[in-house]
């Protein structure tokens, strides 16, 4: 019940912003608007208003903005001929079409945005350090990186972009170290085989030692005696004071059949033989939590949230053309990668109990594909009727109408068609 009404309320919202976005743009160039109309099929209710009827109908995967003149083979005489939709220029009706797609991508940016706004950034940590580096002859473990040459730094990408734009010179690091503010100069090392200009240290969004805070029972360490309170001194022999070295000790000497982890426990020495079989580092940590110097927390400004947002807005762009390119390559199964109302329902609901900002980034997510697939000049879509009054510009007249309404027809009996088979094949997929 909770993913239906959670559902029924998100595509209310992209479908009654979608249409808006038709309806005012049509009464911005003066057309006239018979009906504004959630849903298909009967009307649950319905208001009159001075000129447009707003209705809200039974079948929710839709909605219309009904214009005089719409259909060119109908005559309303009581409907001045200057209010009908054809009775304006072509860059009108292309204008009008393309609102409803722009105001589902606006919503999913300004979604994304105030996500971005409300979102509490960990401070990341200096974790480890690459020995002989610029970072180690300034950097500790534990510091908090607060700005880079006078940029507030949220995420890692941050520090990645000033290094890169430094070019070598000095960067200005001004950092967090046991409550005191401190700023230094550290001068990049270029890496010839990587290309790149580096510092020489790992920052995360939290500082993680060598002591173990937890081990579960599920852990491939349990049965040979690790537990929480041990501190991992050595891999292999290899001295490790952090996570991040254990991780990195550990990689360098897999895939050895076994691997000696040395622990101190209660001021005692001991060393623990592990098989390792074909195992990685994540899976040999897998289950165990490290004890971390603590979290600190702040929020990006005004200016960085809209930067942070359009970042991501443009993610969401590449990820859905890489879906896309995926599967007309082969690399990915339509039928499991297209969800349809059935799914969006099940995937809805599941966000919402992850937490607010998921489901709001997963309702910006599906704005954004709402507008994008509405764009595709495919017949029955807003792209098609761009694509017409575009035609219509460069010809100079436009389709006949009775053409132009075949080839909505069939595209919108494609589309109804399309959406009853993914449909079809979410409520299979509940019952596998």
């Amino acid at each position: 019940m909770i993913s239906f009404l959670v559902f029924a309320a998100s595509i209310m919202v992209l479908i009654g912003l979608h249409e808006a976005g038709h309806f005012f743009m049509a009464r911005a160039f003066g057309v006239y608007v018979k009906e504004f109309a959630i849903g298909f099929g009967p009307k649950l209710l319905a208001v009159q208003g001075k000129e447009t009827r707003y209705s809200l109908r039974l079948i929710p995967f839709g909605g219309y903005v009904k214009m005089a003149g719409e259909d060119r083979l109908e005559d309303d005489e009581s409907i001045p001929s200057d209010r009908t939709l054809y009775s304006k220029p072509p860059y009108a009706r292309a204008l009008i079409s393309l609102a409803g797609p722009v105001t589902n991508l606006l919503l999913a940016f300004v979604v994304i945005v105030l996500v971005v706004w409300s979102t509490a950034f960990p401070v990341l940590q200096v974790s480890e350090l690459v020995p002989e580096s610029p970072a180690s002859e300034v950097l500790q473990f534990g510091d908090r990186i607060l700005e880079m040459d006078g940029h507030r730094i949220l995420i890692r990408e941050h520090i990645t972009s000033v290094v890169e734009a430094s070019g070598g010179d000095p960067i200005a690091i001004l950092l967090e170290r046991e409550g005191t503010q401190l700023e230094f100069l550290i001068e990049p090392e270029y890496i010839e085989n990587e290309t790149r200009f580096v510092l020489g240290a790992y920052f995360y969004i939290a500082a993680f030692t060598n002591e173990l805070a937890a081990v579960e029972s599920t852990s491939v360490l349990t049965p040979h005696g690790v537990r929480a309170g041990d501190r991992i001194t050595a891999i292999n022999g290899e001295p490790v004071e952090t996570l991040v070295a254990i991780q990195i000790a550990t990689d360098a000497v897999l895939p050895d059949a076994e691997i000696t982890l040395a622990l101190l426990r209660n001021g005692e020495t001991l060393d623990v033989v592990v098989p390792a079989g074909e195992r990685m580092a994540y899976d040999l940590y897998d289950g165990m939590q490290f004890a971390d110097l603590g979290m600190a927390y702040r929020h990006a400004g005004l200016g960085e949230g809209i930067v942070l947002a359009s970042g991501q807005f443009v993610g969401y762009i590449r990820a859905l053309a890489e879906v896309i390119r995926s599967v007309f390559v082969g690399q990915m199964d339509a039928g499991e990668v297209f969800q349809g109302p059935v799914g969006v329902a099940r995937i809805l609901g599941e966000s919402i109990r992850v937490s607010a900002s998921f489901f709001f980034q997963l309702l910006a997510f599906l704005s954004l594909n709402f507008g994008l697939i509405n764009l595709v000049p495919f017949p029955a879509l807003d792209g098609s009727r761009v694509a017409f009054a575009l035609y219509e510009w460069i010809r100079g007249k436009p389709i006949p109408p009775q053409r132009e309404g075949i080839i909505h027809a069939i595209g919108f009996l494609i589309l109804i068609s399309l959406m009853i088979l993914i449909t079809y094949r979410d409520i299979a997929r509940l019952f596998r």
